[in-house]
């Protein structure tokens, strides 16, 4: 088994969060307008929303 060098693995990593969040566009601006104008209120208001991004993201 071939290790991933530190570069590779980066790399790797940048190109799979850019296809996530590109994937995942809809909920992520969902969640983004949800914060909008929220300081504190962000963490109960928009949780719902937080948790369909995390869901998202991780498929």
């Amino acid at each position: 088994m071939n290790a991933l060098s530190r570069r590779e693995e980066d790399n790797l990593l940048k190109a799979t969060k850019s296809f996530a969040l590109k994937k995942c566009e809809p909920v992520v601006q969902e969640f983004a307008n949800c914060m909008d104008g929220r300081f504190i209120s962000v963490a109960w208001a928009c949780k719902d929303k937080l948790r369909v991004v995390e869901k998202c993201m991780i498929q």
